[in-house]
Order: C-alpha cells, then structure tokens, then sequence
C-alpha cells in the first residue's frame, strides 16, 4: 500500500489522514441530520458537539496509544506525541469520548443516553474510514498468512521491515468490513426503537465492537502483551463487554430522561 497518495512538493497527502477526515465529514453529515432524535437544540449544540466528540477522540487516541506502544519520555514518545499522520488507538476513543460527551451533556441539559445512541451509530461508520486509512498507512497489519494475504513493500509504511513483501492477515479490511456491518445493525436498531430505549444502541455497540475486537486480535501482528495470555486490545474489549453491561442496567434503572 501507498502511506503517501499524492505529493506536490513539500506537500503530502496521507492515506491515513484523508480517510480520517472524509470519514468525519460525511459522521457528522449524519449526526446533523439526527439533530432532533439526539436531543440537540440548535446549532451552537451541535457545533461544541463536534469539537467535543474531535479533541477528546483525538487526545484518548493519543494517549492510550503512547502508553501501550512506546516508553514513555523516550525519543520514540516524543516523536509519537507530535505526530500528525497516525499514533493513535481507537480504545482510547471509547474512554475519552463517552466521558466528554457525558460532560457536555450536563452543561447543556441535554439527555446524555439518547445523544450517545446517535454517535454510537456514526462511531462504526466513521471507523470504517478510519481502518481504511489504516490500510493505506500499514499500522493495524496482521500476522503473516500461510496462504492469501496483502503484501506491504513500501518502506514508509508502519508495517515491520522482516515483514514487508509477504503475505499479512488483512486485518484493517476485516475489521472495515465489521464495523460497517455493526453500523448497518445499529441504524436499523436505532430506527426501529427511536427514543423509547435510550442507552440499548450504545450497549449494543459496546457489545459488537468488544465482541469484534476481542477476535481481531488474534490476526493482529502489533499486539502489546497484557497477561493470562491476552493481550491489551483484549483487555480492553473485555471492558467494554463490561461496560456495555453497565449501559444495560444503566437504562434500565433509569427512572428519568437520560
């Protein structure tokens, strides 16, 4: 794959990036129109909405991926803690953007379970680019395959020098392809309750993509040992299994709008 789709001079345009930011439009094309089912009142919501859901995605990102993939304070932390074209971790994401939206729903007074369903049906979605600006860049790449797999020459792209030029698990396709159809299961879902359920679409999702990642792990070739012979992106879909559960029983006992 090509980490650099096109160059003109000092100017790159990165493979990563571009699916990054396509990927956001056309999200928040969706929250927009879901405005109203979301709880938000006018435009000044949905516009902090989106520096909420863009600063605390991108600073979980960051951080998480800092601490599972370099030594903190050393020259490769540094160089990560600046970088503009990948360095991130989607676990990060489910941590910190669930926490900033819950915060600008108090502030706003605007029913947190009911706005979180929305993003958790264009969460999925917009990961569908983002894997794909995964592939472009080579971070995410899977173990070596013993039969059809993509091959990764180039020498800008993440993937590990012994590993370019044979056959790796495609994992950033599968996992594109997953999240689309978790985006495609949770619309219907969301369509199908409305406002009547608040928080079952965002336990569902919690769910899928626990269930989706925990797998996923097994083919992945940049995995960071946890313990008890999982690793830490299995760790952390174990919590989000958890938390999922919280969600549920969170629902349920709510005896307000939430």
């Amino acid at each position: 794959m090509r980490p650099v789709l096109f160059e003109l001079g000092p100017f790159r345009l990165y493979g990563y990036g571009a699916m990054i930011v396509l990927g956001a439009i056309l999200s928040f094309r969706f929250l927009r129109g879901r405005a109203e089912q979301a709880g938000l009142r006018n435009e000044e919501d949905f516009w902090i909405l989106v520096n909420v859901i863009l600063l605390s995605g991108f600073f979980g990102g960051r951080i998480l991926y800092l601490f599972e993939y370099t030594r903190l304070f050393s020259r490769e932390f540094w160089r990560t803690l600046f970088s503009v074209s990948s360095a991130f971790s989607v676990l990060g994401a489910f941590i910190a953007v669930p926490l900033g939206i819950f915060i600008f729903c108090r502030r706003r007074g605007i029913p947190f379970l009911r706005l979180f369903d929305v993003v958790c049906v264009m969460a999925p979605y917009w990961h569908v680019f983002g894997r794909l600006g995964c592939f472009w860049a080579g971070c995410c790449y899977g173990r070596p395959s013993s039969g059809w797999g993509v091959i990764f020459r180039d020498p800008r792209s993440m993937v590990p020098p012994q590993w370019r030029g044979i056959p790796l698990y495609p994992t950033q396709l599968y996992e594109a392809l997953g999240n689309l159809l978790i985006a495609g299961a949770l619309l219907a879902l969301l369509n199908r309750t409305r406002s009547s359920a608040p928080g079952l679409v965002a336990a569902a999702y919690f769910a899928a993509y626990g269930t989706l990642r925990f797998g996923m792990e097994f083919l992945r070739g940049d995995t960071v040992p946890l313990g008890l012979g999982l690793t830490a992106g299995q760790g952390l879909s174990a919590a989000l299994l958890v938390a999922a559960g919280g969600l549920w029983l969170g629902r349920a006992s709510c005896s307000r709008p939430c």
